[in-house]
């Protein structure tokens, strides 16, 4: 593994760079050091934003790996935000269902249809093939993966980052060249759990080990009883842990165990060692598999970096945290870092976000981890711990218990479409006392949480949904969509093109009327674009009905801001604090990570504001 340090900039070849720590000398807007699903994820994002990214990858290849073969509802829609979403689903199987047996007796159904995503499914492929179809997007969007290319040395400072990069072969060994010296804004670390960015500024962990318990997969081609159609999976609890069977691409399947570290031998496992044990574990004396194409051991760690970010570095990925394999959830919350961090860098780039855009990534996702991380370690003690007579009873109550399987495996969400931020920085939640509008509202989506997606119509007739509008903006991609509801109240229509209206001053907020039914004429609205919620069903899903308000959502798809719509000022204050700039453009513009970005930036700001109006200028 080749080793990171922490370096000052005098230490590094200058290879005739300009002077570090000025604002013009950087040669790249962002290096991403890692090239596995969660740095290439966020290297298509950043490009898709228009950033200028170097991408450097210290192996000479692609991962011949499988492991991180998954793809939940909420990462799907993420991937979706980018573009990227339909070329991976062309190249993986959708299952969405998982069949759970306790005792080889079916116990009960893991069932993410009927979810509230667009994407209820869950797509199974390869880690392999996952990072082709990413890097293959790299290179549409006119990136390249520098492979071979060890970072030896990141040296960060109050304007950027200068990075020392090295060479190997094919073989992975260090060649002699001298290092390339490269200067940029921002360096994110996403060079997996072996990764060294952390370590070099001082964001090092010790994983936890969980004891008594090993782990050993395979990836063949199947043969049993029950059906080999890629579209449904199976687990399989038994008194000695549990197991699993999965879809992967290419005609195979996934076979995993989760026993007793004393009867998994410290090697991979051989093709007929994994075949015996699936015939005891299914009953299924027919069992067999063939063409291995992947296997793998090992115990369990996991743990969580200190900070996700530390100046102008930051983490993403497993760079940052070591997750357990229940429910394939660690390439998915890595998902959730890149889509989340390559908009806020895009943002803040262009000279448009405040100093709390970038100091959010870091608090947000650093929660998020350690509460999946928490999940995982009581789904963990829960299905490799159970006490004989624990199966018994819950054997005899399935039928009784809602969501009983994915509680059986540590959380009642396995889609990851609850993940929230209600305490970040960016989620301001203006409604006084929700509770009192009414019981409908309790379960409404507060700031914080994800943006529901519901069916509206648009003014032509055509069917469309409010996830579109927010995953496909007019204009600038990293741009945020205002969603105001008429509350279904015809006379809080005036007030709320006028809230509407008041929100031109920040280019980068694209406003869309939800109504209750067409306008009488088509000056109605002014330029805004036009939903229109004729059966309800968006006003029901925000828990509006009746309420006019102004709901704002990021580009990744979480609430910024909910209020009334009697009240714009609240959600004017909001964007400020977001922007670092009132209505009029004065101010931040990135705090002391952007200020010098913003400045270069800024000049070009209003290009943004006339593609704006150029596009609302026609109704869709």
């Amino acid at each position: 593994m080749t080793t990171t340090r922490a370096a000052a900039p005098s230490d590094l070849p200058t290879h005739g760079a300009a002077t570090p720590g000025r604002p013009d000398d950087a040669e790249v807007d962002v290096v991403v050091v890692g090239a596995g699903p969660v740095g290439l994820t966020l290297a298509c994002a950043l490009l898709h934003h228009g950033v200028r990214v170097r991408i450097f990858e210290r192996g000479p290849g692609r991962s011949g790996a499988s492991k991180g073969h998954n793809l939940l509802p909420r990462s799907q829609e993420l991937l979706e935000t980018i573009g990227v979403r339909t070329a991976i689903a062309a190249r993986a199987h959708s299952a969405p269902h998982t069949q759970v047996l306790l005792d080889r007796r079916p116990l009960a159904r893991l069932d993410v249809r009927g979810c509230g995503s667009p994407y209820d499914s869950v797509l199974f492929s390869g880690q392999d093939t996952i990072e082709a179809v990413l890097s293959e997007a790299v290179a549409e969007r006119g990136g390249r993966v520098e492979r071979a290319r060890p970072v030896r040395a990141v040296a960060p400072d109050e304007d950027g980052v200068t990075v020392a990069v090295g060479r190997t072969d094919v073989r992975g060994e260090e060649q002699d060249a001298e290092d390339e010296r490269v200067r940029c804004r921002y360096l994110v670390g996403a060079d997996g759990v072996r990764g060294s960015v952390r370590e070099a500024v001082g964001l090092g962990f010790s994983p936890t080990a969980l004891q008594e318990r090993a782990t050993r997969q395979i990836d063949a081609k199947l043969s049993w009883r029950r059906p080999t159609e890629p579209d449904r999976s199976w687990f399989f609890l038994h008194p000695n842990g549990f197991a699993g069977i999965l879809p992967v691409w290419e005609g195979l399947h996934r076979l995993f165990f989760v026993e007793d570290e004393a009867e998994v031998p410290e090697r991979e496992p051989t093709l007929a060692e994994m075949v015996q044990r699936a015939r005891e574990v299914t009953g299924d004396e027919t069992f067999e598999m063939s063409d291995p194409a992947w296997s793998s051991w090992g115990r369990f760690r996991h743990g969580v970096a200190p900070a996700y970010a530390r100046g102008r570095v930051f983490l993403a990925g497993d760079a940052g945290h070591r997750t357990l394999p229940i429910g394939g959830q660690g390439m998915n919350a890595g998902l959730h870092d890149a889509i989340g961090l390559a908009w806020r860098l895009a943002k803040t780039l262009a000279g448009q976000g405040g100093p709390l855009v970038l100091d959010s990534y870091g608090p947000e996702r650093h929660g998020a981890h350690e509460r999946l991380e928490a999940q995982q370690v009581r789904g963990y003690r829960q299905l490799v711990h159970r006490p004989r007579g624990v199966d018994v009873v819950v054997g005899a109550v399935a039928d009784l218990i809602p969501n009983l399987a994915s509680r059986v495996f540590g959380g009642e969400d396995l889609t990851q479409l609850s993940v929230a931020y209600p305490d970040s920085d960016l989620s301001a939640d203006r409604f006084p006392a929700l509770s009192a509008l009414g019981p409908a509202r309790r379960g409404a989506p507060r700031a914080g949480a994800r943006a529901p997606d519901a069916p509206v119509t648009t003014p032509a007739g055509a069917t469309t949904s409010l996830l579109d509008r927010i995953h496909h903006p007019d204009g600038v991609t990293w741009g945020w969509c205002l969603l105001a509801f008429d509350g279904r109240e015809q006379g809080s229509r005036e007030a709320l093109v006028r809230a509407v209206e008041a929100v031109s001053a920040w280019p980068w907020v694209r406003p869309h009327l939800v109504l209750a039914d067409p306008l009488a004429s088509d000056d109605g609205a002014g330029a805004t674009p036009c939903l229109f919620d004729l059966d309800g069903l968006s006003h029901a899903a925000y828990g509006l009905e009746g309420v006019p308000a102004l709901v704002l959502v990021r580009p990744d798809g979480h609430i910024a801001f909910r209020g009334p719509a009697g009240h714009p000022e609240r959600l004017h204050a909001h964007l400020r604090s977001v922007s670092g700039q009132d209505a009029t453009g004065a101010g931040g513009g990135g705090g002391a990570r952007g200020r010098a970005v913003g400045r270069e930036r800024r000049r070009d700001r209003h290009p943004f504001r006339r593609a704006r109006a150029a596009a609302y200028g026609r109704r869709s």
